[in-house]
């Protein structure tokens, strides 16, 4: 092992949130430096246990605007299920939520891209 893949080991065995694991991700592939198959799956597997996190992070946003939305709904104007729904969308929290959702969605692709890029390192590894 070189120094410089040990580094990169250490560097992320001190990343525990998923943003530090997906902007460290970034970093290196916009560098083209090669990430080893180990520390594929090593960051599959922490973004794999924080996800859960994530994913509550986004049923919070989701109860916030569906509180909104009735508010909305409920208020004296009596609003339409439309217009709320139109209302709701304009707010921050909305965006908040819409951006979660992505998060999450890239999440789970990384989780993916990082098994398959494992797997193939470890095949080319083995000759296949």
């Amino acid at each position: 092992m070189k120094d410089g893949e040990n580094k990169d080991n250490q560097e992320l065995d001190l990343i525990v949130t998923t943003d530090g694991i997906l902007e460290w991700f970034k970093e290196k592939i916009e560098m083209k430096i090669p990430i080893r198959p180990d520390i594929w799956v090593d960051a599959a597997q922490k973004l794999n246990v924080l996800l859960s996190d994530e994913h509550d992070k986004l049923y919070d946003l989701e109860q916030i605007v569906a509180k909104m939305r009735m508010d909305f709904i409920d208020d004296g104007e009596k609003i339409n299920v439309s217009f709320a729904k139109i209302k709701v969308e304009a707010t921050d929290e909305y965006r908040e939520m819409r951006k979660q959702k992505a998060k999450i969605d890239r999440i789970v692709e990384q989780i993916r891209i990082a098994k398959i890029r494992a797997r193939m390192k470890n095949d080319e590894m083995r000759g296949y």
